[in-house]
């Protein structure tokens, strides 16, 4: 399994730790999950699929962020 598969599945049952290059290109720190238990009522529902990018629901900012899978540095659970 890629890197990138292990980290989706990872976010299903954990919180994670990410660390990414933004678009602009500042480096950010995001707890986040795909805990459906951590996601609060209003962002559940369909979400755009892009082979290229994570979404995930940031516990920080309480609501749907994404990162590209290219600009991932580390990850930590």
């Amino acid at each position: 399994m890629k890197a990138m598969e292990v980290l989706q599945e990872t976010l299903k049952d954990n919180i994670v730790t990410v660390t990414f290059t933004k678009a602009n290109g500042e480096e950010r720190v995001m707890r986040c999950t795909l805990i459906e238990s951590y996601i609060q009522e209003e962002g559940k529902g369909v979400r755009k699929v892009n082979a290229d990018v994570i979404s995930v629901w940031d516990l920080d900012k309480n609501g749907w962020r994404s990162f590209r899978k290219d600009s991932v540095k580390t990850y930590e659970v």
